[in-house]
């Protein structure tokens, strides 16, 4: 048996004022002959299905569409979950009918983890969660962290290692997971990251949330990606579908083909203006600049050429930037509490402390160190 594992769909996309839709449709219809042509009937979509908790009409409809030519031309089992963008609720509406036509949706925590049996295969779906709600399930007073909760969660499950097991969940696993600009962070500080080793009783594990195509510990373990490039800090990233064939858990990838895609440049103002040293010029575009001074309305004239540029930037302005950003970094590491507050004062309310206010902030940060050192 074979399924195709995809993810982060973010149907509704908006770049820079550029609905992506029409290319979500072209790469959502390509994935369908594709999986047709391969005789491929299952297909796992790991969550942030939409951009936004209420969606664009035309997302919902391009959803609609795409699910209905999924289920009623080419009768696929479809199993999807929700992800930190989309809406639980919207999300669920019909699911119990829809599962009888062979769309599994699954947008709520459950305390047992639902699962589909196809063969004598066993395919667990658990969409995003927060610690607080796995906090509220099993009634536990501190449990602030992914790790914490997810560990909980997963030590109440009961997996039986005499089916293969697949998972799907929409979570940020894996330390060393490569981010992008476009993924919104699920929480501050680093709090989100869970072990990979919580999922070390599945066979395979299909993750969402982060867009670069990438395996997490072992080839079994893998975040598919996003379907197409959704930032330019993603222009390097070679998008792919998973394919995986549950007879010996091998995983395949293959690249779909949108007509219009993200890429960056780097060049000078004159090299850019000649209209063969691009051939296509109805990508989304960002130019960076080898020139060393401003040209005055550069992404004006630019854009006669390149209707999609969306940004322009200078070499030696990015390189400016950078060392101080460097040196402000490096004094920043210098100081002591009180002068990085006195610091952030002054930033926040451009003026400076005044001699009794620095004695309270002092007296203050005393306080603070004493009843750390108290626990």
């Amino acid at each position: 048996m074979k399924f195709v594992h995809i993810g982060d769909l973010h149907l509704g996309k908006v770049i820079h004022q550029y609905s992506l839709l029409d290319i979500q449709r072209e790469l959502l219809f390509e994935l369908l002959e594709f999986m047709n042509q391969e005789d491929i009937h299952i297909l796992l979509i790991a969550g942030d299905v939409y951009d936004r908790f209420i969606p664009s009409q035309e997302a919902v409809n391009l959803l609609d569409d795409f699910l209905s030519c999924a289920l009623l031309k080419y009768n696929l089992e479809v199993f999807m979950i929700s992800g930190n963008h989309d809406s639980n609720d919207r999300m669920h509406f019909a699911s119990s009918i829809l599962s009888a036509q062979g769309l599994h949706i699954e947008t709520y925590l459950k305390e047992e983890m639902q699962y589909v049996e196809i063969d004598d295969v066993r395919f667990y779906l658990l969409p995003f969660v927060k610690p607080s709600q796995i906090k509220g399930m099993y009634q536990v007073e501190e449990l602030n962290n992914y790790q914490d909760a997810l560990s909980l969660y997963m030590s109440h499950q009961h997996i039986d290692k005499n089916y293969k097991n697949i998972m799907m969940t929409h979570q940020f696993v894996g330390h060393s997971s490569v981010t992008s600009e476009s993924e919104i962070p699920l929480s501050v500080g680093g709090s989100e990251i869970v072990d990979v080793s919580l999922f070390q009783d599945f066979d395979y594990v299909a993750l969402g949330h982060l867009h670069a195509p990438q395996k997490v510990s072992r080839e079994t373990v893998r975040y598919s990606g996003s379907l197409m490039r959704y930032s330019f800090d993603e222009v390097q990233q070679k998008k792919s579908i998973v394919i995986v064939d549950t007879d010996d858990m091998s995983v395949t990838t293959y690249a779909l083909h949108p007509s219009v895609t993200l890429e960056k440049y780097k060049a000078t103002f004159e090299q850019f203006m000649d209209p063969h040293y691009i051939y296509k010029k109805d990508d989304f575009l960002a130019f960076e600049l080898e020139d060393q001074t401003l040209i005055p309305h550069a992404i004006d004239q630019l854009r006669v050429l390149y209707p999609r540029l969306l940004q322009i930037t200078y070499s030696y302005l990015i390189n400016q930037q950078t060392h101080q950003q460097i040196k402000k970094i490096q004094s920043i590491e210098q100081m002591d509490t009180p002068a990085l507050f006195t610091q952030f004062y002054q930033d926040m309310k451009n003026s400076e402390l005044s001699s009794q206010q620095q004695k309270i902030v002092l007296e203050l940060l005393e306080k603070v160190g004493e009843d750390h050192e108290n626990y």
